[in-house]
């Protein structure tokens, strides 16, 4: 698993700042985390048409807002969570456009992993899961408003692609760090349309033979990863939501508290041209289950 030395957290100064919080303490030794940067960007908002020009000096507050929005994140980090001494914290507060300003402190700080909270409504902040999870340089970690703070099962969404293979041995290595949480490579058959089956010969036959035949791929899939049999739980579904992103969801809800762990992009370029890719629309999906998205 590839060590999240470098780790940023977004911050909205909402009540789910608190939970990422606590999550990341929880979390943190597991992650390998060294540096922790704590970020909230102040919205950029422009002066009104024919403002003077001594407009910001006028309501000015008598201590910057950066500088208090600094103490509020401090007092916030300290009730939260006692920061391990193996970890350097650093705040930074920003004026910008939020989703821009992020993706360019990912850059400036060298960041291995964002760390996101998912609100079960938007508040329209600008950054959405689906652009982030598209346009971020590093691993992204989105934790939903309701998730719960400890792991059961990692649930890898598998495809058998490259991608696949990075978030396969990334689960398995985080496993051993969690203690063995259960390792689940989930693979998905997507079924051919209804009518395919009024030709002659098909039916639950074919059906069947579409799942020895996942089967056989993911057993050789596995192999070259070179995992052991005891480091997977092997799970093939048949698509019957028609829903990929939804069909993961289901199983995950059906396992518990689970860690859903991802490659960036499957390999599905037709279907990524036409609505966007797998990781795409779970990064959007997801109410319960947190998501890492590897890179």
């Amino acid at each position: 698993m590839p060590t999240f030395k470098r780790v940023l957290l977004a911050l909205d100064l909402s009540g789910i700042d608190e939970q990422l919080l606590q999550f990341i303490a929880q979390h943190a030794e597991a992650l390998g985390t060294e540096k922790l940067y704590l970020l909230h960007i102040i919205p950029d908002f422009a002066l009104p048409a024919g403002a003077e020009a001594d407009f910001r000096s006028k309501f000015a507050p008598d201590i910057p807002v950066d500088e208090q929005l600094k103490k509020k994140i401090t007092e916030q980090l300290e009730s939260s969570f006692s920061v391990p001494d193996s970890i350097e914290v650093e705040i930074e507060v920003r004026e910008g456009k939020p989703y821009e300003k992020l993706l360019h402190w990912l850059k400036v700080k060298n960041i291995d992993l964002l760390v996101l909270g998912k609100k079960a409504i938007s508040e329209g902040s600008g950054i959405t899961a689906k652009r982030v999870a598209r346009n971020a340089s590093c691993s992204v970690l989105f934790v939903p408003e309701h998730a719960a703070g400890s792991f059961q099962h990692l649930v890898v969404p598998n495809d058998y692609s490259e991608n696949s293979g990075r978030a396969i041995q990334a689960a398995v290595q985080l496993s051993r760090r969690l203690g063995g949480v259960p390792v689940h490579s989930l693979h998905i058959i997507d079924l051919p349309p209804e009518d395919y089956y009024n030709r002659t010969g098909p039916g639950q036959g074919y059906r069947g033979l579409l799942m020895e035949s996942a089967k056989m791929a993911g057993r050789d899939f596995l192999k070259q990863q070179k995992l052991r049999d005891e480091d997977i739980v092997e799970a093939y579904h048949e698509n019957t939501k028609g829903n990929v992103p939804r069909q993961i969801l289901a199983y995950a809800r059906d396992h518990g508290n689970c860690l859903l762990i991802m490659g960036a992009k499957g390999h599905a370029p037709f279907e990524t041209f036409l609505f966007g890719s797998v990781t795409e629309k779970l990064a959007q999906a997801v109410e319960q289950q947190p998501l890492l998205i590897v890179r």
